[in-house]
């Protein structure tokens, strides 16, 4: 018998698996983990006639974007290219009526698997890489500040931490609501708000601010370290007219900030659809580099309606 033909069971990870299997899958978690999450092995009888774990996969629901549901799996390497990785995720897809997304690298194995199963993009992201110690980054740097007068710009460690996280909280919320709707703001500010003030370097971050308000952000990553960076800005409210100067004038900052320090390049991750971030970089030059594709794998509905015949 082919082992495509063999007969294969799912069932909950357990702590036991993890401890003898975890090596084999990167992110092996036993079921329950998280609140909502569901963790399954996939077995196959193996040449002694024993069941053999091949493949591990994970559905859960995104609390910030919740008309999606997160889903990952893996499948050994030695059993791939059998049905195995469509079982799994077909079972996985039995837990929820959801969409069910994820990420993948262009022209990768993941790709080329979920993309047979139907998996269609939703938005991609390179990441925008700057070459922070330039000529023309450091004249390009003046000129925002020649350009844009009258704002005040300060670190984040100098700001109120609950005026920032709310900065990033409205930032969030408009930068997806064309692509990704998110969760209430409640939610948000509570699982996105925290998360980038906890995971910046403020001292390095910086926010323009009117008459008081925070009107722009640039935040750094608080990794990687040495000399390539990583970060993000935009608008806290894209619609006001001077919103694209203040981006300018965040971005100036960061990079002045950073030349200083001996960064080499800085990689912003934001996204294409940003109206200001991406118009600035484009005058900066910025190269492109390891786009991802956001994707969308049918589900419920997406499923039943592709498999009509």
């Amino acid at each position: 018998m082919s082992e495509a033909a063999q007969k294969r069971w799912f069932r909950p990870v357990t702590g036991a698996d993890v401890e003898r299997d975890g090596h084999r899958f990167s992110w092996m978690k036993p079921d329950g983990w998280r609140s909502g999450f569901r963790a399954l092995v996939l077995e196959i009888e193996g040449a002694a006639g024993d069941r053999c774990v091949i493949g591990v996969g994970r559905i859960g629901p995104n609390t910030v974007h919740p008309t999606r549901d997160l889903v990952e799996l893996e499948i050994d390497a030695a059993h791939r290219r059998r049905g195995h990785g469509t079982a799994l995720l077909r079972e996985l897809g039995t837990y929820s009526a959801n969409p069910l997304s994820s990420k993948v690298e262009l022209g990768s194995e993941r790709e080329a698997f979920l993309r047979s199963l139907g998996a269609v993009t939703y938005l991609r992201v390179p990441l925008l890489r700057v070459d922070v110690a330039a000529e023309r980054t450091v004249r390009w740097c003046a000129a925002v500040r020649a350009e844009v007068p009258h704002a005040e710009v300060r670190r984040w460690s100098e700001l109120p931490r609950e005026q920032v996280i709310d900065a990033l909280t409205d930032c969030y919320a408009w930068q997806h609501a064309s692509w990704s709707p998110t969760a209430p703001r409640d939610v948000l500010r509570r699982e996105v708000g925290d998360e980038f003030w906890d995971g910046a370097i403020r001292e390095h971050s910086w926010a323009v601010r009117r008459d008081g308000a925070i009107t722009a952000l640039a935040d750094l990553y608080d990794d990687p370290v040495g000399p390539g960076r990583e970060g993000a800005l935009e608008a806290v409210d894209a619609a006001m007219p001077h919103a694209r100067a203040d981006v300018a004038l965040a971005l100036a900052a960061l990079l002045d900030d950073l030349r200083e320090q001996g960064v080499a390049h800085l990689d912003l991750d934001n996204h294409p659809t940003d109206p200001h971030t991406a118009p600035l970089l484009a005058t900066l030059r910025a190269d492109e580099v390891d786009p991802v594709d956001l994707v969308e794998i049918p589900n419920g509905l997406t499923a039943r309606l592709r498999e009509l015949p």
